[in-house]
Formats: structure tokens, sequence, C-alpha cells
């Protein structure tokens, strides 16, 4: 009888206490007839997520420097302490869909060309204007078929990764998974999103312009900077750029409009204002809200800011090991560790 394929969680967390504890059910409830491995990649939460882990079972392997937290790192201290043939991304605010895992493992020992599978998502109702957008997305952010990255996680083979060198790039703070993708792809991979449920996802409740200044505040806007800035050179760089082309295009057209400012020309503002007006008009017409179109604008102008000062941060070496401190479960199955062990 052929065993059964060995697998490691990372769920990545940062004060995710008030759902850790349903993530680790979650992925619990479907590794029982696996060897399997559940290991937090925490950076250094302020809450009880740690303890809460520990309690569940969960290694927990924690930065010890908080300069250190970027979306990038996450997964990444999963994947230093990972073992087995497999390794599964989560985020602490996340539930994995019944049934994913045995449908994921399948299509991966018989596609030995795709180096990870994800499914369909599923979101709650959405509390404010970048979530609301997010769902109306959802089938671009998360298609189905082949596709170049895994948002939102995966199941991944682990040898794939060993060929790439790292997981996910702890320069990033964000687009971790997008970057993640097109290095696969460039090393002859490839990745599917299966027609399946993945995750359940929990919006945040926080306001929308709080949230902009939470991101702006702990790098999430930098990203598409960074993305490009790491990918220059490389192979998968065209593909880089691809993926943040939108906030490309968006920081241009702000230069330009910045420059028809400067210029003092009524008529020249008034036509390179009036790509902007329409814009505003047609998110405003598709959701029914003038304040929704702004919306939009806001974003896309903190995203094309925070693009320039992505560009601008130094690259480190994504092999280099974080300072990290490693904490075992309180209650650990030995028959378990050691069967995946072997």
């Amino acid at each position: 009888m052929t065993p059964l394929p060995s697998i490691t969680v990372s769920i990545k967390t940062l004060n995710e206490a008030e759902g850790i504890e349903k993530t680790i059910d979650s992925v619990r409830q479907q590794l029982a007839s696996y060897p399997h491995q559940i290991i937090v990649a925490d950076s250094l939460s302020t809450d009880n997520t740690r303890e809460l882990a520990l309690a569940k079972g969960a290694m927990v392997v924690c930065l010890d420097n908080p300069a250190d937290r970027c979306c990038g790192v996450g997964h990444q201290l999963g994947w230093l302490y990972s073992e087995g043939d497999y390794l599964l991304l989560l985020d602490g605010d996340m539930e994995l869909e019944p049934g994913f895992l045995t449908t994921a493992i399948a299509f991966l020992e018989n596609n030995p060309d795709y180096a990870g599978v994800a499914g369909s998502v599923e979101m709650d109702d959405a509390a404010n204007y970048e979530f609301k957008s997010r769902k109306q997305r959802l089938h671009l952010i998360y298609p189905l078929g082949d596709t170049d990255h895994l948002g939102g996680g995966g199941l991944y083979r682990r040898s794939a990764i060993e060929k790439i060198g790292y997981l996910t790039n702890l320069n990033l703070h964000g687009y971790e998974e997008a970057e993640l993708g097109i290095r696969l792809q460039a090393a002859g991979y490839k990745l599917r999103r299966l027609d399946v449920p993945y995750f359940r996802h929990a919006s945040y409740t926080m306001p929308t312009f709080k949230m902009l200044a939470y991101r702006w505040k702990h790098g999430f806007l930098w990203a598409p900077g960074e993305l490009l800035r790491n990918a220059w050179g490389k192979k998968h760089f065209p593909a880089a750029f691809k993926i943040v082309r939108n906030e490309l295009i968006f920081t241009l057209y702000l230069l330009l409009l910045l420059l028809a400012i400067v210029s003092l020309n009524p008529a020249v503002i008034g036509v390179t204002l009036l790509p902007l007006l329409l814009f505003i008009a047609a998110k405003a017409y598709k959701n029914s809200s003038l304040r929704d179109g702004v919306q939009s604008v806001i974003n896309l102008s903190l995203f094309s800011a925070g693009l320039v000062r992505g560009l601008l941060n130094s690259p480190k070496d994504p092999l280099v090991r974080p300072a990290v401190t490693v904490s075992h479960p309180q209650h650990i199955d030995d028959e378990n560790e050691n069967t995946l062990r072997q």
C-alpha cells in the first residue's frame, strides 16, 4: 500500500487571536489521516495568538525583531521549519473548506508538472471599500484554471520550492504569493486553481481610511514597487511588470496630471483631468455611489505613492534567515511527529 504523503501547514499570523483556533481546527479535521505538522509563523503578535496556537498543538515560529515584519517573511518562516512532501499555506483569519485537501493532493499526485493548487474563495459581507471592491472582483483575483499565481495561499509541492530556493520573499510587504508564482513559472512549473472551495475569509471591520493609513504604516502599499525592485534583472521581471501594470499606468498618469497643473494652462489641465473624471463616473455608476468612485481614485493614488516608495527600498538577500524563537506545542502527538519524519 502506497503511504500517504506528509504535509506541513504554515499559518501566517499577526494578532489573530480571534480566529487562530478556528483556523487550526479547520485544518486538523482534514489532516487526521495524513502525517503532518502545523506551524504558526508569527510576526510578534501583541495579543495571545501564540499561546492559543500552542495550546492547539501547533509549533510556533516567532520573529525576534519587529523590524522584520512583512507579508513576505511569514510563510518563509513556516518553510524554514517545514518537513514532508507538501506545504499548505493559510492566514490566521482563514478557515480551510472541507474536502479541499484530498482533492488538491490527488491533483498534484497525478500532475507532476504542477507546483501548486488552490481553490475557489468565499468572503463574508465586506465592511469597508477595500473588501467590498475585492468581493466584487473575486473571479478576477482568484480565477479558476491555470494561473500565474495563487493569491490567498494554496498547497505546494515541496520539491518545487526546493528548486527555486525559497518560498516567500522577506523583502515584500505584499504580493508575496504573486512573486512565488512567477518564480515557479520561470522554473518551468504550472499552477492551477481548482473548482472546489479552498477557504472562507473574514473581512476586516476597520473603517476604510483607517485601513489605508494602517496599510501605509505597515508597508503593504509599498509592495508594487518592492516587487519590481526585487525582480529587476531576473527572468521573471516581465511577469512582475504585468502584475503591477495598473499601478504603473496610474502613477504615470498622475505625473502627467502634475505636469499639466504646473503648466497653469487651463486647456491642458482640463484635457488631462478628463480621464480621471470619466474613471470616477464609471466607478460611481457601477457601484451606485459617488463616494466609491472617489474612494477608488484615493486607493489608486496611495498605491502609486507606495509604488515609488517601494522602488526606493534596498532589497536584502531573500535566503537570509531572520532571528526567531521557536516554541513547541504543549501536547505533541509523538506518533504523528515520528511518522512525519520517516
